[in-house]
């Protein structure tokens, strides 16, 4: 049986690997054996054109497109596929002109190096070699340079702009696109898909997602690196304790960039809390400069981080300031009767940056069926899943750092825990 959480991922790689059938329509007899110029050729069209399809497919999975990160067990999971399709159709795209240049390899090299300039006499092989310096500068600018966030941002806007230029090199081949009306069909609602998904996401987001407008009540820095704000509205709200919304901050001080924060406070009609922690030059400036009364634009709630639908023995993993979705449930829990079993673990470097530390103690103390493990670094080393009585047994919520994050996920791998019963929030992806 098929989660449905995993749905999304096979479905867009499906619709990219759909290409390679279309393909065969239009050129059915390279089923057989051919020369070695033809093996260039046609290798160079089936990489360039899965590597155009999963660039396409690419720009919708950034949209931010609400319903469909059910499908893939959140929004998190949805910008994963996301990075993955691009690093694929990155490499496809580059092995495309690769094996084109390769027919003049060994007899006339520097005509094979002058076949990656559009130099050509053909525009669309131009309009080719322009979309693949495009993409190969802002691919640098993306993986080997450490833009601040507003500008990488920016930077990735470009994208929508190398893609364009790369479908006007697809659509321009008429000896191939036109060969089969399938796979024209399928290129031309590809390009459009993903166009539109790249308007939609980089110029019109901000008019037409719906933002709820919150100010700043309070502002408890709780300790030298992280502050806790609480955020009050006129309208009531409604989000699942665990989820997040992206949220601005409107001051003349602070940048309007958009970031992700987990709601770590109970439900309530129009008062939320967020946790925030100085990891860069954004959140620095929100440390020192956000002040009580500013508005806060909030989009959202995206997630799906969820402990209400698991088995009742439960073990969640808190690192750091990944603490706010387990505090969201426990305040949630305070109210409400639950039949869950709970085992938090609490990992920080000392023990002074345990946050709301006594709260959960206060918890533990009146449950059962919950008990706090508090894990510092500096006296026990990190926590190691071997050490966490019959996970096998157990569902697993983590929430914490990357590094800490994937150590426990091959932890968990070893033991043979289902993967299934594993679930951890990741905000990776911006």
């Amino acid at each position: 049986m098929i989660n449905k959480k995993n749905i999304g991922s096979r479905v867009f790689w499906g619709i990219s690997l759909l290409v390679l059938l279309l393909w065969l329509t239009a050129y059915p007899e390279t089923t057989v054996k051919h020369s070695a110029k033809g093996f260039f050729i046609y290798s160079s069209q089936i990489t360039g054109l899965l590597g155009f399809s999963l660039f396409a497919i690419t720009f919708i999975l950034a949209a931010r497109i609400k319903w469909l990160e059910q499908y893939f067990g959140g929004l998190d999971k949805m910008y994963h596929t996301h990075h993955q399709m691009a690093k694929v159709a990155f490499f496809l795209l580059l092995l495309h002109p690769i094996l084109l240049a390769g027919r003049w390899i060994p007899q006339d090299i520097s005509k094979a190096l002058w076949y990656f300039f559009p130099v050509h006499r053909r525009i669309a092989i131009d309009l080719g070699s322009w979309a693949l310096w495009g993409l190969i500068i802002l691919m640098l600018v993306t993986l080997a340079i450490k833009l601040p966030y507003d500008k990488w941002k920016l930077s990735h806007k470009f994208m929508g702009v190398v893609f364009i230029i790369g479908a006007l090199h697809v659509f321009t081949l008429e000896e191939l696109v036109f060969a089969s009306p399938a796979l024209f069909i399928y290129l031309l609602l590809l390009s459009i898909a993903a166009i539109s998904a790249w308007i939609y996401k980089s110029f019109l987001l901000e008019y037409f997602i719906e933002k709820h407008r919150f100010q700043v009540a309070n502002i408890d820095r709780l300790s030298e690196e992280v502050m806790e704000i609480t955020l009050k509205s006129d309208k009531a709200v409604k989000f699942v304790p665990g989820q997040f919304y992206f949220f601005t901050f409107v001051a003349p001080d602070i940048t309007r960039e958009s970031h992700p924060y987990t709601v770590c406070s109970a439900q309530d009609q129009n008062r939320i809390k967020i946790m925030v922690k100085t990891l860069g030059d954004y959140t620095r400036d929100l440390y020192q400069k956000l002040d009580t009364g500013t508005t806060a634009l909030l989009e959202g709630p995206y997630g799906q981080f969820d402990f209400t639908h698991e088995i009742t023995n439960q073990v969640w993993i808190a690192g750091g300031v990944g603490i706010a979705p387990f505090l969201s449930w426990v305040r949630n829990l305070r109210d409400q009767s639950s039949e869950v079993n709970v085992d938090l673990y609490y990992c920080v470097d000392t023990e002074k940056e345990a946050v709301h530390l006594d709260e959960l103690k206060v918890f533990e103390e009146r449950s059962t069926k919950f008990k706090v493990h508090l894990i510092c670094a500096d006296r026990e080393g990190f926590l190691s899943a071997c050490e966490i009585p019959e996970l096998a047994e157990k569902a697993v919520f983590i929430c914490g750092p990357k590094a800490m994050r994937e150590k426990l996920l091959r932890e968990c791998k070893t033991k043979n825990i289902p993967k299934d019963k594993i679930h951890f929030e990741d905000f990776d992806f911006v």
